[in-house]
């Protein structure tokens, strides 16, 4: 059976002129297997299609995510722009000014939906806190998800920065900890 993993790839464009320059099409292989760590056995796969919202506007916009599969270990490698959050719709940049409780009209358009996301971010905030011990500063045994939160955006300086890092070091995400960001040997 194919196993799929995802990583997150910095992408410096809004999704819309991502999707507008095709930049799906120019996002490079990984060096290395996220699963067996060997490197240079990249190739290309295709792409997979997902949405993301639109900042300016209540819509969501279709984009293309690039994989590639391990030739050692069969593994299908997906690249997800980090202006994405793995399995969520809402794009990073509306989730953290969310978080961060402010009053812009994007947050406010997906409000319902950021409210949900952050009920789930306390529920796994434990196993992430076990996970990641002081990695982003120390918290005292008592702190909650907000103090964690607080701690890891002064630490990453964003929601994408920290997305990329809890995935990389640490195969998480503030939300849930997802099958497509372990390795094959992974028990849950």
């Amino acid at each position: 059976m194919d196993w799929g993993m995802q990583t997150i790839v910095p992408v410096a464009l809004s999704p819309e002129h991502y999707v507008q320059t095709e930049h799906h099409k120019q996002i490079l292989r990984p060096s290395t297997c996220p699963n067996c760590l060997k490197a240079g056995k990249l190739k290309a796969k295709g792409y997979y299609s997902r949405f993301v919202t639109r900042l300016l506007v209540a819509a969501v916009l279709k984009i293309l995510v690039r994989r590639f599969r391990c030739r050692h270990c069969n593994t299908t490698v997906s690249c997800l722009p980090d202006f994405a959050q793995p399995y969520r719709p809402v794009q990073s940049q509306t989730v953290e000014a969310g978080f961060q409780g402010k009053d812009e009209p994007h947050v406010q358009r997906w409000s319902g939906l950021i409210r949900g996301y952050w009920k789930r971010f306390e529920r796994h905030w434990p196993q992430l806190q076990r996970r990641v011990g002081a990695a982003f500063g120390r918290c005292a045994p008592e702190a909650t998800a907000r103090q964690f939160w607080e701690r890891l955006l002064e630490a990453c300086g964003s929601l994408t920065t920290a997305t990329r890092q809890l995935v990389h070091d640490f195969r998480e995400t503030l939300f849930a900890t997802y099958r497509c960001h372990q390795p094959k040997s992974y028990q849950a």
